[in-house]
């Protein structure tokens, strides 16, 4: 399977993986257990998907609200780790909901566009990409030493399906110059 494809079942996993919301209003969840009655003020477990539709019908809010202070504070972090090869903790599933995030800034700037709306969308992806660099950076420097491992915590789903290729390859590359020079890989 490509690396494309790989990727996009990991953002189809994000979709499915469940996050919190604080119900805004009296509603019936159906969810694949039955369905789930909450009332105004409850904190619920639901699939992202499912509270995205709650979010967009204003019957809940996911709880940690990602914005683009959210995406700052993961990009300033990242940063201030920048020296080797640390990386900073990011939430399992931070791809997926800042692209969400990045996605409805979108859409608000369609219904109505303003200079903030314009400016938190080119702020907000700006900081994503660098910090995706900087993180890649150093994926690619830990997957070519023996102590990467010890990262792989800290990494997304998508990052630790990177670092694995890259560590294979690597590998591969390795075994490969020992074996033009007929000293056996260990």
């Amino acid at each position: 399977m490509k690396l494309e494809e790989r990727l996009q079942l990991l953002s189809l996993d994000g979709m499915l993986r469940p996050i919190k919301v604080m119900i805004l209003n009296d509603c019936t969840i159906p969810l694949p257990d039955g369905p789930l009655q909450a009332k105004k003020g409850d904190e619920v477990e639901v699939p992202r998907w499912i509270a995205e539709v709650l979010s967009k019908e204003g019957y809940a809010k996911p709880k940690e609200e990602v914005d683009v202070n959210y995406i700052n504070n993961y990009h300033y972090k990242e940063r201030r780790s920048a020296s080797g090869s640390h990386l900073a903790q990011l939430p399992s599933d931070f791809y997926v909901a800042v692209g969400e995030f990045i996605r409805s800034l979108d859409e608000a700037i369609k219904r109505s566009p303003s200079h903030m709306l314009i400016n938190d969308k080119d702020v907000s992806e700006k900081n994503v990409i660098e910090l995706s660099q900087l993180r890649l950076s150093k994926i690619v420097r830990l997957a070519q030493t023996d102590m990467g491992d010890e990262e792989v915590p800290n990494m997304t789903p998508e990052e630790v399906l990177i670092y694995t290729q890259l560590k294979n390859a690597f590998n591969s590359w390795k075994n490969y110059i020992q074996s033009l020079m007929g000293v056996s890989s260990g």
